[in-house]
């Protein structure tokens, strides 16, 4: 930045201890008084963070008006699902996106306030659809009939609509608060000196903002008849699942991006029109349990000790364990503690008995039907895994 430029923003600093403004993403983008390089004691970027805070409250008013003018704005002619959703501790948007400062924050370009662009909402259900539900049918994998139908292709876009989240007004005011992060070991994750990681490292605290608050969360299908109606609502739940199960956003590893819906609702109805017909594709009545939003994977515990049931093999969602793992139709999953492994590859079905039921963990133990208490046997994979 210009040298004119930092004495015009020093000058609105000193004038009244807080910059003039109510866009926070302006604030943000052109009012840092130094550089963060010359900003030894990080003053400055406090500084910035406190006005950016007290933005949202200068612009509740028109953003009020703003958010009403946004949910009118979708065509009421499309059938569409749209529920509250509150964040489960923190959530940060656009953490390692290009910015004048240190980290990143998706803003709503107009206001400056907090929202989840619908491209990032799309991406995480895609990805989720893909790695979960595909796991235990097919049809959801990338590239497949009902991905496809969704989050369409290169050539041809899908036929769900994923809206812009925005924030609701109740919540805008202390929606932004301060965090920090501290990474130990710059020099390597940089590989500026090539050197391995060390204790002696020195931390390096870097603060960010984070956003907590309640968003409200839209899609729509571009079919305007009973089976879009069903297929929004489908949507909107495997959305529902990938926010609460997976989060969005960034450090979603250290719990972050978390979202859980204030009110829910259950699908159970399957649309009818084929694919075929560039319209809608059916789905299978036996991932029917999957559509239901529900909020615990222990309330949806179908089965007890003793029953027999027809289960998919699917991949292991601890990739680490390497071990067989296998799905019933109620959407738990599970492993084989007794008896001897069904030999079939992913995707492909089999029967088993219920050995355990851990409620806590929303999981399943199986055992071969009819096994006595012996270990499991497995047979040894290329790798000599078990």
């Amino acid at each position: 930045m210009p040298q004119s430029c930092r004495d015009a923003i020093s000058k609105v600093w000193r004038n009244g201890g807080t910059p003039i403004g109510t866009n926070a993403g302006l604030l943000m983008d052109r009012y840092l008084e130094l550089s963060v390089k010359d900003d030894k004691d990080k003053k400055a970027l406090e500084r910035l963070h406190q006005a950016i805070g007290e933005a949202m409250g200068y612009s509740l008013e028109t953003y009020r008006l703003a958010y009403a003018k946004s949910c009118e704005a979708i065509d009421i002619s499309m059938p569409r699902e749209d529920g509250i959703f509150k964040t489960e501790g923190r959530m940060v948007i656009g953490l390692g996106g290009e910015n004048v400062l240190e980290t990143g924050l998706s803003l709503q370009h107009t206001f400056g306030t907090p929202l989840i662009p619908g491209s990032a909402l799309k991406g995480l259900a895609a990805h989720y659809c893909d790695q979960v539900w595909g796991a235990s049918d097919s049809r959801f994998k990338l590239g497949e009939k009902y991905h496809e139908t969704i989050f369409g292709t290169t050539e041809d876009s899908g036929h769900i609509i994923f809206h812009d989240a925005w924030i609701v007004p109740e919540n805008l005011v202390d929606s932004l608060k301060p965090d920090v992060m501290t990474p130990h070991h710059g020099g390597y994750y940089s590989k500026k000196d090539g050197a391995a990681p060390t204790d002696f490292d020195d931390p390096n605290p870097i603060t960010f903002l984070s956003i907590v608050g309640s968003f409200r969360v839209i899609v729509s299908c571009d079919v305007s008849n009973e089976d879009g109606v069903k297929w929004a609502k489908f949507a909107f739940t495997l959305l529902t699942n990938a926010l609460s199960e997976w989060g969005i956003g960034g450090k979603t590893n250290a719990g972050y991006g978390r979202l859980v819906p204030v009110n829910s609702n259950e699908t159970n109805d399957q649309p009818s029109v084929k694919i075929a017909d560039s319209k809608i594709a059916p789905l299978s009545p036996d991932v029917r349990e999957q559509q239901k939003q529900v909020p615990s994977a222990a309330k949806r515990l179908k089965y007890k000790k003793g029953d027999i049931v027809e289960v998919t093999k699917a991949a292991d969602p601890n990739e680490k364990r390497g071990e067989a793992y296998f799905m019933a139709d109620d959407g738990i999953g599970g492993r084989v503690v007794l008896g001897t492994l069904p030999s079939i590859q992913i995707g492909e079905k089999a029967r088993l008995e219920i050995n355990g039921v851990m409620e806590k963990e929303g999981l399943y133990n199986f055992a071969a039907v009819g096994a006595k208490r012996e270990p499991v046997r497995q047979t040894r994979g290329k790798r000599g895994r078990r």
